[in-house]
């Protein structure tokens, strides 16, 4: 089983004070709100603070937590396992809530279109169990893939026949350029966002695309929720929280232009009844009263700019 916080002292699992936004770099932040972590009921709980920018909206906890904590959570999984998973298991789940292998189909293929480079080269960068990277090969490219994670190396493999690099992104140096880039449901984990745009910035070609995929700090679950949602509020693991503007500006700042925008919500059918304890007939009732609800329910919030998670893609011009 996974132990990650028993090596850690409380003055040692922080690390500096932040005093710009993670995003545009605006001073101009303030306290907003804390949350507790607990990895596993075994482990004590500890707090972190979450600030908010006034000028781009997006979020980040401040005081951050130490890299050698992330690193250590990391080495093992990036998706909260706290032990191996099959890849019949992970498969099982996307039967029953189709969700990774939606998005790596749906991101590669527009990733493909905005790719003017003419490089077929691709990186997929937190490359989890491995669908984007499956996804990626199905468009043409050839592929390099980098994802510290143990758990989720396996299961990789035996989707794909190889393996990741089992590295930290930043730990990556290469001369090699690629048209494509990679990045979903990462860069809210990452402690320097505008060193990790930057990199990535400069492996690309020019007219190659950067994918990225993030939870949407201004979504309808934080507003509802506020700390108790875990889709966008998932501490430690999470420390960057974007806004559309804030990640806008992220790419700008680093010699990226954003090209397209889409907004997804995607939730499972018996999310509700989960999360009021239901069992038996009333949580079969809530769930198929609720389901012809779910498309228009998404494409409301969607709309409104509410949406579970951003999907940005920029290219380098």
């Amino acid at each position: 089983m996974l132990n990650v916080a028993t090596s850690f002292s409380e003055h040692a699992a922080y690390g500096d004070m932040l005093r710009n936004c993670v995003s545009c770099g605006s001073e101009r932040i303030r306290y907003w709100r804390q949350k507790q972590y607990h990895y596993t009921r075994q482990q004590s709980r500890q707090v972190f603070h979450i600030y908010r920018c006034d000028r781009c909206g997006s979020g980040f906890l401040n005081q951050p937590p130490h890299p050698h904590w992330l690193q250590a959570i990391y080495r093992y999984s990036g998706q909260a396992l706290t032990q191996p998973i099959s890849l019949q298991a992970v498969l099982d789940r996307e039967t029953a809530f189709p969700n990774c292998s939606v998005d790596a189909a749906r991101i590669s293929k527009v990733a493909d279109q905005l790719n003017i480079s003419a490089n077929p080269q691709a990186l997929d960068i937190g490359s989890g169990f491995g669908f984007y990277t499956q996804a990626l090969r199905r468009q043409g490219y050839q592929t390099l893939s980098i994802n510290p994670g143990e758990y989720e190396n396996q299961v990789f493999k035996a989707m794909n026949g190889d393996e990741p690099l089992p590295i930290m992104f930043e730990q990556y140096q290469t001369d090699q350029r690629f048209g494509v880039v990679v990045m979903s449901q990462v860069l809210e984990h990452v402690l320097q966002p505008d060193a990790t745009v930057k990199k990535i910035a400069g492996l690309l070609s020019e007219g190659g695309v950067f994918a990225c995929a993030v939870p949407n700090y201004k979504s309808f679950l934080v507003k509802l929720l506020g700390t108790r949602d875990n889709a966008c509020l998932w501490v430690p693991e999470h420390v960057n929280y974007f806004t559309e503007k804030g990640l806008r500006a992220l790419l700008s700042n680093n010699g990226l232009t954003v090209v397209k925008v889409e907004q997804i919500t995607r939730i499972p059918s018996n999310a509700l009844s989960k999360r009021l304890g239901l069992r038996g007939w009333p949580a079969t009732g809530v769930d198929a009263l609720l389901k012809p609800l779910q498309k228009p329910f998404a494409g409301l919030m969607n709309a409104l700019g509410w949406g579970i998670y951003l999907n940005v893609y920029a290219v380098k011009v």
